[in-house]
């Protein structure tokens, strides 16, 4: 009965694990696909812009209608190499002093964090907008990496702090008896220790960053500045001609690989971050 039992689990599991690597799976298919909107035969030719960075570079009125995809590429990467510094320089200093001072309004400020990681960012798109009209840094990337990275700063604080709580009092005090100061203690002893918890942080922020879209959508007008996933959405919504699905499934596994690569090698430090430390 319980080899039975054991065998049902795994099965489940399986069912389970395949969901996912079904679409993923069209996806692929489709970017290969003669065909522009079902899976015909096999072809590369959906990948020709990955010569040039053009799309449709047998038209060049549509082809002016799109950024250049390498451009859109390197914004995507600035979006996300902004996020994930911010996030992590301040989210590990806010987290060690959370952690280790007592402090008045600490209580209230733990909360807060919580009140505002739980907001939905769509209720907040009307005042960051006329925010980052005031501040001259709307459709800017980065006034999209500050609106970001304040959207992800409180889970990185509540992370970090979890990882310096961790950490025995005894291991901080006997670098300072040392003649260690603070701030070398923090710097030599501290952030070595919650090394794995800081990589975590950095690589969810990372992720987060290049998969947003809702912020480039709303703060982002020209189309220099879009990331690659406003280029997908635009390829969508202005092709009058008819979609070209296998191109924009193409676009996408383009769009896809460095989150593959990266969920794979760091999949047990994303995991640090769901238990907080």
């Amino acid at each position: 009965m319980v080899k039975v039992r054991t065998v049902l689990l795994y099965l489940i599991a399986a069912i389970v694990a395949l969901i996912p690597l079904v679409p993923l799976g069209l996806l692929f298919a489709l970017a290969l696909s003669e065909h522009p909107v079902y899976v015909r035969g096999f072809t590369l030719a959906n990948f020709e812009f990955l010569r040039t960075g053009v799309l449709f570079p047998d038209d060049p009125h549509r082809s002016k209608l799109y950024p250049n995809v390498y451009t859109a590429a390197m914004n995507t990467l600035l979006l996300a190499l902004g996020n994930m510094a911010l996030v992590t320089l301040v989210s590990s200093m806010a987290g060690y002093v959370i952690s280790r001072y007592s402090f008045r309004g600490r209580s209230a400020l733990l909360g807060t964090f919580l009140v505002i990681h739980g907001v939905p960012a769509s209720v907040l798109l009307i005042a960051l907008y006329y925010l980052l009209k005031a501040t001259g840094l709307l459709n800017t990337l980065l006034g999209v990496v500050l609106v970001k990275m304040a959207v992800d700063l409180p889970l990185g604080v509540w992370v970090l702090k979890g990882f310096y709580d961790g950490i025995p009092w005894d291991t901080e005090i006997a670098a300072l008896v040392d003649g260690t100061s603070r701030f070398g203690a923090f710097f030599r002893v501290m952030l070595p220790l919650v090394s794995p918890g800081i990589f975590s942080i950095a690589l969810f922020s990372f992720l987060s960053g290049w998969g947003e879209f809702i912020f480039v959508y709303t703060f982002i007008q020209t189309s220099t500045n879009w990331t690659l996933s406003m280029l997908i959405q635009s390829l969508f919504a202005s092709e009058m001609g008819g979609i070209n699905l296998a191109l924009i499934a193409a676009l996408s596994v383009f769009y896809l690989v460095p989150v593959l690569v990266l969920f794979v090698v760091g999949e047990k430090y994303l995991v640090r971050v769901t238990i907080g430390g």
